[in-house]
């Protein structure tokens, strides 16, 4: 299971205004209106647009804690990468961008993904402004009724005007992103109940997509994030049967019927396709060994319960303890689907527990190591999420999500150049696997690591 980094989580506001004396003094009272928005989960970017006339081609840049110098190009990363543009529309601002061609690019960007929903741009009027959607777009300007703060009779009011306005937009984000988890969490119960998915349950999705008004884009980032784990899961278990068909191969050319009945109920316990297992036994077995596999398991289950009791009786050491394993896998499953749910109710310290719990009969199950590392995460005991995180990674699979996990971990402790690394690392993992879209998601993890900053 990914782990969704908190930084994914924040809002970004970018608030771009001119460095004249009069935009500055009303940019600080709509500040001093957004500072309320921090213990929301929100980040304000300050940018002062240079005066190429006094400033030469500086940017000065700042958010909400302090103020620091950065290369343009950062700067236009910040702009390209927030939820809310807000731009301090006077004359002074308009005459700075009007005539700049990367200013004008970016408009013409910023215009496109309003369309399309994905950010909000929000011009504020501090001045009485003929034209300025000729130069900025067809937007919804604040104040209310489009009249500019120098037009009220109080600033305060004005802002406070203009906070609600901004507020309302944070809160319907907000409510989008619960509802992208409320669909997240829907394709996760329908693909643990059958995978691949019917027709039934894929059209169940699409009206539940539809009913919370869920964007064909974020739907598919979703799907393919969770189908992916369900593939590599499934090949966990085809992994798990190997090693036991190995197991029951040891010095033998074939497989006598007693192992036969035991792998039968391995596979059943595993959920494992006949198909596959016929391809992973073709693999280890000699052919003229093989050749009558399809109709043993055109036989079926039952046929092999009718050889009697006797049978049972005289099972070797090794096939009684086969039986001991999976009954303790059960009961281990058992309790590993105890602690999904839990970590799904937010009851982290409960999941913990059973994850623990799991790890004494499963001690190699790497999703259990991830389960109680994220666990361990959302409980903020953020060094002994890295250790399981490390435990995986140091496993022969080499887990590209356990590189993804440990960097959500580095980045909340402030360690960027450990996180860079790990989401380096899942980028080359990812690629080995051929997993092109989980590849691209780690990059674009990587290419945003300049939220990281260490959680109070």
């Amino acid at each position: 299971m990914f782990l969704v980094p908190e930084s994914l989580k924040t809002i970004k506001i970018f608030v771009a205004y001119s460095p004249s004396h009069k935009d500055e003094q009303l940019k600080q009272l709509l500040e001093k209106q957004l500072e309320t928005l921090q213990n929301k989960n929100v980040i304000v970017y300050w940018y002062q647009h240079p005066d190429t006339e006094r400033n030469g081609t500086s940017l000065a840049s700042k958010n909400t804690k302090n103020t620091s110098h950065i290369a343009p190009y950062e700067n236009f990363h910040q702009l390209h990468t927030a939820d809310i543009i807000v731009l301090l529309v006077s004359d002074d601002f308009l005459a700075l961008i009007q005539n700049q061609v990367d200013w004008n690019s970016a408009i013409i960007k910023l215009r496109e993904k309003h369309q399309l929903g994905e950010i909000a741009v929000i011009p504020i009027l501090l001045d009485r402004i003929q034209g300025w959607q000729n130069l900025l777009g067809n937007f919804n300007p604040l104040p209310k009724n489009g009249m500019p703060v120098q037009s009220w009779q109080s600033h305060d009011a004005a802002f406070k005007d203009i906070f609600r306005g901004i507020e309302a937009v944070v809160e319907e984000i907000r409510k989008y992103q619960e509802r992208l988890q409320e669909y997240k969490s829907s394709v996760s119960s329908a693909i643990q109940q059958e995978f691949p998915l019917s027709s039934q349950a894929v059209n169940n999705l699409n009206d539940t997509k539809k009913y919370l008004a869920i964007k064909d884009k974020d739907s598919q980032l979703i799907e393919q994030e969770i189908i992916t784990q369900a593939k590599q899961e499934y090949s966990y278990k085809l992994q798990q049967y190997k090693q036991e068909l190995i197991h029951f191969l040891k010095n033998k050319k074939r497989l006598a019927n007693e192992d036969r009945r035991n792998l039968q109920l391995i596979q059943e316990y595993l959920g494992l396709k006949n198909e596959d297992v016929i391809k992973i036994e073709q693999s280890l077995i000699p052919r003229r060994a093989t050749k009558d596999i399809k109709n043993i398991f055109a036989i079926g289950y039952d046929y092999s319960w009718k050889i009697g009791a006797i049978t049972l009786i005289m099972a070797s050491a090794a096939s009684i303890a086969i039986f001991v394993r999976i009954a303790a896998n059960n009961a281990a499953n058992k309790t590993l689907a105890q602690a999904e749910v839990k970590f799904e109710k937010g009851d982290y310290k409960g999941a913990v527990h059973d994850f623990t719990q799991v790890m004494k009969t499963q001690p190699d199950n790497i999703d259990v190591y991830i389960g109680r590392g994220n666990a361990l995460t959302y409980l903020k005991n953020y060094q002994a999420a890295i250790q399981d995180y490390t435990k995986v990674i140091n496993m022969p699979s080499e887990s590209p999500i356990a590189y993804m996990n440990r960097a959500v971990v580095n980045c909340s402790l402030g360690d960027k150049r450990a996180a860079k690394q790990d989401y380096q690392k899942a980028v080359v993992r990812y690629q080995e696997l051929g997993a092109f879209n989980e590849m691209q998601q780690a990059k674009a993890r990587l290419n945003n690591l300049q939220n990281c900053a260490a959680s109070k």
